[in-house]
């Protein structure tokens, strides 16, 4: 019997494990996927990593990133802005501004991309603490703690431990079996929870070298017109190549689209923001989150672009007594963020410790 299972090897589930394997504990991750990271995912190249899910840190205001960053060694950057920015209204007619996406604090971005935050995470922890492709798909409260049944390549296996961390969407918990089930309006409030970048697509795009800095552009853009509608230079200092990456404006419906005539129709906007140089890009990258089942699930297909009004999400007796949520979303302060994330793994290492010593 393992100490304490954490549920998601994102940022938040790893940052868990460390504090508690610090402190002793025997801890077992299962996390869905084949691989760390939950929705923090780069894009190698030969030149570096480009991120396809969270991409800015704010060092200035957020602590605990921050010391995780600086405790990695990783190097941090200052998001590109100078050079004229661009402006598409709804028709898709242009307009060049000379005032642009300069931010105060600034927006930083890690060499290496915030994967390398999470691998360094993970790198404190033994080989076998986190099992890949597990899916946990039923809790039962038990006397001792909590039963955890769990889906495997090799098939089923039931793990038990006093204790449990949620490391995941509030959503997808609605999606686990956690008997007895949990109250009615504890479910609904789970449901109502979005995603923390569930509804949310990127698009990245490789060129050989920054052509838009020749005309005095910083690669940034504001659309009304779309598919994208934010988009920021994402070339990497030094680097034999440069990038462009952006945010869709697009709702998931939209986005559905077959990934080559979007990876197009991204092209052609490129061209039209950035001119003639600017099409066609080297590559397209498209990462949509939608499409991630451990990620999204239908209730996100329906949620705007706006970041959502999170609060903290806590069980009550018996379950609470047993189960701690830990995903970004129910942070107490920066929920959404990397420092949420962070935030909300401090607060379940400490909640469980004080649920045990009670």
């Amino acid at each position: 019997m393992a100490d304490l299972i954490v549920i998601g090897a994102g940022l938040s589930g790893l940052a868990v494990a460390r504090r508690a394997s610090a402190s002793g504990a025997d801890v077992v991750v299962l996390e869905a996927r084949a691989r760390v990271g939950g929705r923090v995912l780069s894009h190698r190249t030969r030149s570096g990593a480009y991120d396809l899910g969270p991409a800015w840190i704010w060092p200035a205001i957020q602590p605990r990133v921050a010391q995780a960053a600086r405790e990695a060694g990783l190097i941090l950057i200052e998001q590109t802005a100078a050079g004229d920015f661009v402006y598409q209204d709804h028709s898709g007619r242009t307009q060049r501004l000379s005032h642009g996406f300069a931010q105060e604090p600034p927006s930083m971005r890690i060499v290496g991309g915030v994967t390398a935050l999470v691998e360094a995470v993970a790198s404190g922890l033994a080989p076998t603490v986190v099992r890949l492709e597990h899916v946990a798909r039923r809790v039962v409260l038990t006397g001792a703690g909590v039963e955890v049944t769990v889906e495997t390549p090799a098939g089923a296996l039931t793990l038990h431990a006093p204790r449990l961390v949620l490391a995941m969407p509030p959503r997808l918990v609605g999606q686990l079996a956690i008997i007895p089930a949990l109250p009615l309006a504890v479910q609904q409030v789970l449901a109502a929870a979005p995603g923390w970048m569930a509804g949310q697509a990127k698009a990245l795009a490789l060129y050989d070298r920054p052509v838009w800095r020749d005309s005095g552009l910083s690669g940034g853009a504001f659309s009304q017109a779309g598919p994208l509608g934010e988009i920021h230079d994402a070339s990497l200092p030094g680097a034999a190549e440069a990038a462009l990456f952006g945010f869709f404006a697009w709702p998931p419906a939209l986005r559905a689209t077959p990934r080559a005539d979007l990876r197009s129709l991204v092209a052609r906007q490129l061209r039209t923001l950035f001119g003639a140089d600017a099409a066609p890009p080297r590559e397209v990258i498209i990462q949509d989150w939608i499409r991630e089942p451990f990620t999204a699930t239908m209730a996100d297909h329906h949620d705007d672009n706006s970041h959502p009004n999170y609060r903290p999400i806590r069980f009550p007796a018996p379950w609470g007594e047993r189960i701690i949520l830990a995903g970004t979303e129910v942070a107490a302060a920066f929920a959404g963020y990397l420092e949420g994330a962070l935030a909300a793994a401090e607060a379940a290492v400490t909640g469980t410790a004080s649920a045990s010593s009670g």
